[in-house]
């Protein structure tokens, strides 16, 4: 599919499950205040200085130095306001003055921008991309880095001024989330062919087919989210099927829907001692290690339409919903935090 027209029905449907989200049909009173589709908060990175940076579909990028309180448009020379991810690469000096971060924002339609100044200035890095829709970015311990794009995989070895694909057996599909594991083999999520496994020893990619039948009896066959968690463990988020996880490399795999109300995984944390957090289309839930069951910790959440998570290292979780930006912790005491940049919330 031509780029510009997935663009655009990307762009539709994300408008669409913002009214359906809030209540609002597209027929609703015209004097009704509506959301705004710009301010959806498709991705989320911390770095390790604890700035947050935060990318929205259509409002470009924002950062926080203290913890969502006061937030700085930083957007010069991002040719694209419409962000579906971010990566930040932290720098290893230590000494005063050493060079900053390098971040990354994947965009729905003009590809990799990179910052090396904590998004004061950003340069368009796509030589060699041939497809420029990016949903998710990835380095690997050896600082290679690798784009999901709507042909496929493509890497990097240069922190982005050269790509080159990196699809044997994958072929042009539209990868949506990858990981790394603790072998070096990557998995790739894809939006409608299910999930793929390269090897760092082999030169192709493999399809995973078995262990991902829905409650409907179906093929779960788009892969929306994919995490590491401890032990090397895998999970894998899916559109509308709930999430799964393997212990073996991929060779089986187990659905953890236990309690879920809402299987459309759009996040998935790993927090200390193994505590996993959910970002469903119905609000967030949590599960421990010794629990078969997950729990709703959605309490004084507003919008419940998640679109990404981030933790820092004193436990406070963020929820980017299709309206705004949530501050929580596992006890539900949400307090938006977005409220100046995109206005009031649902109506008012």
């Amino acid at each position: 599919m031509n780029p510009r027209y997935r663009f655009l029905m990307i762009f539709i449907m994300l408008g669409l499950v913002v009214l359906i989200a809030v209540g609002i049909s597209p027929n609703a009173n015209s004097q009704m205040q509506m959301p705004d589709p710009r301010n959806s908060v498709q991705a989320l990175a911390l770095d390790t200085n604890g700035t947050l940076f935060m990318g929205t579909f259509g409002n470009g990028i924002f950062k926080s130095r203290d913890g969502g309180l006061h937030w700085e448009a930083i957007s010069e020379g991002l040719g694209d306001p419409y962000i579906m991810t971010l990566l930040i690469k932290p720098s290893r000096e230590k000494t005063p003055g050493a060079s900053k971060s390098i971040i990354f924002a994947g965009t729905a339609r003009f590809g990799v921008f990179r910052s090396r100044d904590e998004g004061l200035h950003w340069e368009h890095v796509n030589t060699g991309l041939a497809n420029t829709q990016v949903s998710a970015l990835l380095y690997d311990s050896r600082s290679r880095l690798y784009a999901a794009t709507g042909d496929g995989v493509f890497r990097s070895e240069d922190h982005g001024d050269h790509w080159t694909a990196h699809n044997t057996g994958l072929n042009d599909v539209l990868v949506r989330s990858l990981i790394i594991d603790r072998e070096g083999s990557l998995y790739a999520g894809t939006g409608g062919k299910g999930l793929y496994k390269r090897k760092s020893s082999q030169p192709n990619w493999e399809q995973l087919t078995r262990g991902f039948e829905g409650d409907r009896g179906l093929r779960e066959n788009f892969i929306r989210v994919l995490t590491l968690g401890e032990n090397g463990t895998v999970y894998a988020g899916t559109f509308d099927g709930g999430i799964y996880t393997t212990r073996d490399g991929g060779k089986n795999w187990n659905d953890l829907n236990q309690g879920l109300v809402n299987q459309s995984i759009r996040a998935i944390l790993v927090g200390k001692d193994g505590i996993l957090y959910l970002g469903t289309g119905r609000g967030v839930f949590t599960r421990s290690p010794k629990d078969t069951r997950w729990s709703s910790i959605n309490g004084a959440l507003e919008d419940l339409n998640i679109q990404s998570m981030a933790i820092d290292g004193e436990g406070h979780i963020y929820a980017g919903t299709a309206q705004h930006l949530y501050k929580g912790s596992t006890q539900g005491d949400w307090a938006p935090l977005t409220e100046q940049l995109f206005g009031a919330k649902k109506g008012m």
